[in-house]
């Protein structure tokens, strides 16, 4: 008896062994590309890493090199020990934080010149402050001449030299001295002008 359907399941048979034929061949492609690329991605970082320690080993014989050189005294004196000069005894370290060094003695200079700055300033506000006071107190309690205002004038003239300083070391602005100056003294032209002890000139017509 002759089965008329066994040519197909044959052919059927042929072409699903096909297909698995054809995957496995492309799994195994596709294991022999990832090993290829891991292979040269190792290969890379090892060359890197030889690289890398060869330069480190150059660079660590040539100081070598010139601290035995430095050392060096005479052609006689190699039997003694070399003698290594202060700086290159420093390490690496050491000299790394030079640097960090500098910046910290810039930040307290900078601190410590903020602090002047600011007792300067804070000199220049009290004396203004007691001028001004001076004066307040004479107007409260009446003036007849201007002999009356020597405590105050003379507040003025220690409120002015401490203006001047101010000015002098960079601390405040010739300007601004210059107007703390003119505050001080209207205070005083005011109270004069009220007593009648002061007459400001007329000013000119014009024609």
């Amino acid at each position: 008896h002759y089965d008329i359907n066994k040519p197909k399941l044959q052919e059927e048979d042929m072409e699903v062994s096909q297909i698995i034929d054809k995957a496995a061949s492309r799994r195994s492609e596709t294991r022999i590309a990832f090993l290829k690329e891991f292979c040269m991605g190792a290969i890379v970082m090892l060359g890197l890493v030889l690289c890398y320690r060869g330069v480190t080993g150059a660079f660590a014989e040539s100081e070598s090199l010139s601290l035995g050189l430095t050392g060096r005294a005479n052609s006689a004196s190699f039997a003694q020990p070399i003698a290594i000069s202060p700086f290159l005894q420093t390490s690496t370290r050491q000299m790394v934080w030079v640097p960090e060094a500098k910046l910290r003695k810039r930040d307290r200079q900078g601190e410590r010149h903020r602090i002047y700055n600011k007792a300067i300033k804070s000199a220049v506000k009290t004396r203004t402050k007691k001028a001004l006071r001076a004066i307040d107190e004479a107007k409260k309690g009446g003036i007849s001449n201007e002999a009356d205002l020597q405590a105050s004038d003379k507040l003025m003239s220690e409120a002015y030299k401490e203006i001047d300083k101010a000015i002098t070391k960079g601390v405040m602005k010739k300007n601004t001295g210059a107007r703390q100056k003119s505050r001080i003294a209207t205070w005083r032209k005011k109270l004069l002008i009220e007593n009648g002890l002061y007459s400001p000139e007329a000013a000119p017509q014009s024609a």
